[in-house]
């Protein structure tokens, strides 16, 4: 059973303000072929029939895992995912927070311009349906970089 807390924003860099909702105790989808670490901050889709979650790889996806749903909290080691499916972990899943949007992991070559058209018509972009779960992409520019150039 997943709890939906609210996350202390200092805890995670990607979150810069906002109220952060993020549903714990999640399960990552096995992905026997996998040959890297799913890194911290990627954009998560989630499948409706498996109940778990999976990299955003596909807008055109028509299994429920062509809308992104949140965003994983921690990394998972490529072993662990080809070893089975990965459980307690933390995905980020909206509220009304902005996060910054350099630190955002989208694999397979997509952007948060990528399209989404699944079912066809909808034609919105990634970045825009964040925004619709409340996970609003800022540009951002850490003041350490200054302080302590």
């Amino acid at each position: 059973m997943s709890v939906q807390v609210s996350l202390n924003i200092a805890t995670y860099k990607l979150i810069k303000d906002g109220i952060a909702y993020a549903k714990t105790n999640e399960t990552l989808a096995q992905d026997a072929g996998r040959a890297t670490d799913l890194l911290v901050n990627t954009l998560m889709a989630y499948n409706p029939t498996t109940k778990k979650w999976e990299p955003f790889t596909d807008e055109t996806a028509t299994d429920g895992t062509g809308y992104p749903r949140g965003i994983i909290l921690e990394t998972v080691a490529a072993a662990d995912i080809v070893a089975g499916d990965v459980a307690d972990l933390p995905i980020l899943v909206g509220g009304g927070c902005r996060v910054d949007e350099s630190m955002i992991v989208i694999e397979n070559s997509k952007t948060l311009e990528t399209v989404i058209n699944v079912p066809a018509g909808v034609n919105v972009s990634v970045e825009d349906y964040l925004r619709a779960l409340g996970i609003f992409t800022i540009p951002t520019v850490d003041i350490d970089e200054y302080e302590n150039a």
